[in-house]
């Protein structure tokens, strides 16, 4: 049974401790596990009727999974319409993550003016393509060498989560210089209330920073990397309502790569 892991403990008004939701944590924690519970703890300390709307963070230290990681708070702002949280997460008494969260009063809002992107009538649905797990599995067993095959393992970083590339050969093998952009359909497999929205946005958090440094590093030899790892991070919900369980499509592109860094972005798409 994977652990519950967006769930924190209180300290006081301003201090949360969390887990790992690894069953036998023994590496480097994942990000996005790491951003989502900064942000359950942002909300704890919000004002009622707040929602989260733009996310910026910065990725310090690898924190490590067996060691419970402590959020704290600080209250930037408290507006009539918007309110600002800033949150350090500290392990052995070092910040190894630090978040700002911008949340927006819903009752403020008036959605008079909207633009959503149109989806990509060319990806294929999830329903027809396997997971990245099981397409691993498969190119091992056709003989390719694991350590050569790209994509993060995520069985045992986020177990909670389900990955189905639209272009299995393009997600293990990169795509030899032509393209720097992939999809990739993801699904949490936990059942969300969806009347839960802090919850629902943890979740959408903890999805948003998979697969953005294999998909930087699409158009060129993985071996070039050293490491591979996020620096910082930024994410906008530009719609608070959602359902969380679904089938999400993430289009994620690299955008710029110099000085062994790169810029990838992405776009969450409903199914």
């Amino acid at each position: 049974m994977v652990r519950e892991w967006r769930r924190l403990k209180k300290i006081d008004d301003l201090t949360y401790i969390g887990e790992c939701d690894s069953e036998h944590p023994a590496a480097r924690v994942f990000g996005g596990h790491v951003l989502a519970q900064a942000m359950s703890a942002a909300y704890y300390t919000a004002p009622e009727g707040f929602y989260v709307h733009a996310v910026h963070c910065y990725f310090i230290r690898g924190g490590e999974e067996s060691i419970p990681i402590t959020y704290n708070v600080k209250i930037i702002r408290d507006g009539r319409n918007f309110a600002i949280r800033y949150v350090e997460a500290v392990q052995h008494g070092k910040v190894i993550h630090l978040a700002e969260f911008s949340l927006q009063k819903l009752a403020s809002v008036k959605d008079t003016f909207s633009l959503t992107p149109e989806f990509p009538a060319h990806v294929p649905g999830p329903d027809g393509l396997i997971s990245n797990i099981s397409g691993r599995h498969q190119k091992v067993a056709e003989g390719f060498d694991a350590r050569e095959l790209r994509g993060q393992v995520t069985e045992r970083m986020a177990p909670s989560l389900e990955i189905r590339p639209a272009d299995l050969n393009m997600f293990l093998h990169g795509t030899g210089g032509v393209n720097q952009k992939q999809y990739l359909w993801i699904r949490y497999k936990i059942p969300v209330d969806k009347s839960d929205y802090m919850l629902r946005h943890a979740t959408i958090v903890y999805l948003s920073d998979l697969e953005l440094v294999t998909t930087g590093a699409l158009c060129f030899n993985d071996k070039m990397f050293k490491l591979q790892t996020s620096m910082d991070h930024s994410a906008w919900i530009h719609q608070y309502e959602f359902d969380i369980n679904d089938w999400i499509l993430y289009e994620q592109e690299c955008v710029a790569n110099s000085n062994h860094r790169n810029s990838s972005c992405q776009h969450p798409k409903k199914h």
